[in-house]
């Protein structure tokens, strides 16, 4: 008998103990020292009887119980065994992109035993879980100086453009004219994106927000960051988005056009567009309803909707717009001041009038 060690499944260690995290299976369980010795001469396929043979018959009856316990905990995989079979149809389509995006995905996946709560009984544990822990905030504010803006219009200008000639005009621009985006373009944009809903402005008892694009439980947790250049009224560099308010608050970082394009990937167009909206989740917005590993999928899909927000306005608006997820966080986390393990950076939409 040939095994190996699964490749479905990480290692981390608990209180002092080793623990097998089968994340295909959503398995987890203490393993022992001698089990996780064993296991590093199993990284690839290897014979059983070979590898026990030079020991006295004592241990390799011991060392043989402890390799067939790991076996039947799938922790070994056979050689030529369906399970071997079902892991090289998994690996044919997940290798490339390295264990930690296969761990992610299968880790978040939802297996058909999973049980569902129905709304009457989520929404009546939401109600004793505010009684010992408030919700999170659905709106941030720096507490520093603002710079209020332009309200949105009850009909403005740009509104008109029909649905389906939007949609069908939308583009991703990489190449922007000269000039800047003017004021109060940047106020109407920020306030589809990140204001409450005008028709229904009301912030719900668990921090529940009503916008222009969905959210997963209405939590929203999407910040936005604005770097602009050129804005009459408004100063180069980062600003923080308060959208209860409809306020910018400075960082009083300026990025030249070289840093953001750095920040971006070394992508230059991003770099020259006269206005950045960087985009960041607050985790425990979602965190708080939703305590699964699934709710961080919803997360990037909360991004995916509010990216195509904006997309349409700014096409109706007359401009040109390009979203990017290719970014080196950290950079754009140390200019915005985001704590990584709570605020998680997810991408960009440059913005600029279009190419003449």
């Amino acid at each position: 008998m040939r095994v190996k060690v699964a490749e479905h499944a990480a290692l981390f260690y608990q209180d002092g103990t080793v623990v097998w995290d089968d994340y295909l299976h959503h398995r987890q369980f203490a393993i022992s020292e001698t089990a996780e010795l064993l296991c590093r001469k199993f990284t690839e396929f290897t014979d059983v009887d070979e590898l026990l043979a030079p020991l006295g018959e004592a241990d390799r009856a011991a060392l043989r119980k402890v390799l067939d316990e790991l076996v039947e905990a799938g922790v070994l995989v056979v050689e030529g065994s369906p399970e071997h079979d079902a892991e090289r149809r998994m690996l044919s389509g997940w290798r490339a992109w390295g264990a930690s995006a296969r761990h992610f995905h299968f880790a978040s996946r939802t297996l058909g035993d999973a049980p569902y709560q129905g709304s009457d009984e989520h929404d009546a544990l939401l109600d004793e879980k505010l009684t010992r822990d408030p919700a999170p905030a659905p709106f941030r504010s720096l507490g520093g100086p603002v710079v209020p803006l332009p309200a949105l219009p009850a009909d403005p200008s740009w509104g008109a453009a029909g649905l389906m000639d939007v949609l069908l005009s939308r583009r991703t621009s990489r190449e922007f004219g000269p000039g800047p985006v003017p004021l109060d373009r940047v106020g109407e944009l920020l306030a589809v994106l990140g204001a409450p809903s005008p028709v229904r402005s009301r912030i719900g008892r668990t921090g529940t927000v009503f916008k222009t694009s969905p959210s997963g439980g209405g939590r929203h947790p999407v910040e936005i960051y604005a770097h602009v250049r050129g804005v009459e009224g408004l100063g180069d560099g980062w600003h923080h988005y308060d959208g209860s308010a409809h306020a910018l608050e400075p960082l009083g970082v300026s990025w030249t056009p070289a840093e953001m394009a750095e920040a971006a990937g070394d992508q230059a167009w991003v770099g020259e567009a006269p206005l950045v909206l960087a985009y960041t989740a607050v985790l425990e917005r979602t965190r708080w309803r939703y305590d699964t590993s699934r709710a961080y999928r919803v997360v990037q899909m909360d991004v995916g909707h509010l990216s195509q927000t904006a997309y349409l306005v700014a096409t109706a608006m007359g401009f040109g717009i390009g979203f990017t997820a290719a970014l080196r966080d950290e950079l754009v986390e140390q200019a915005l001041g985001c704590d990584a393990y709570h605020e998680v950076v997810l991408g960009m939409s440059a913005v600029g009038p279009l190419p003449e």
